[in-house]
């Protein structure tokens, strides 16, 4: 984890399931997590987490959407909202980590991979979580 970053980076990928051959399946989906690991971790070198003090925020879940260069598409949007303080102060900066990132090249270096790459989740916690 970077200096930077003082939480914890969830990373999750909705899949389409698309119907392919088992082997070709499974260079995909080695494909895709080598794609999920370099997304993730230039967002986790974007991440300014705020500190919430003791009262930290369990997870804040982001949801965007790529074009094909790896361009964001409208804005990102936050899946699990909260009314509390400390959860908007996170939301806010992944929201920022998410767009200062952008755009996301690798999205466009694999453009057989796109309809799996073009919605994107990711799920900021705190370091206790």
């Amino acid at each position: 984890m970077l200096g930077r970053t003082t939480g914890a980076l969830c990373f999750s990928l909705l899949m389409a399931a698309a119907p392919v051959h088992a082997e070709d399946n499974e260079s995909a989906n080695r494909s895709l997590a080598a794609i999920a690991e370099k997304i993730k971790f230039n967002i986790q070198t974007c991440w300014n987490r705020p500190d919430t003090g003791k009262d930290n925020v369990s997870t804040v879940t982001v949801r965007f959407t790529l074009d094909k260069d790896g361009t964001i598409i409208g804005a990102p949007e936050i899946v699990n909202p909260s009314k509390s303080k400390n959860f908007e102060l996170i939301a806010n900066s992944a929201i920022r980590a998410v767009t200062r990132c952008a755009p996301y090249s690798v999205v466009a270096e694999n453009p057989a991979l796109y309809d799996d790459l073009k919605e994107i989740i990711l799920n900021f916690s705190s370091p206790e979580n």
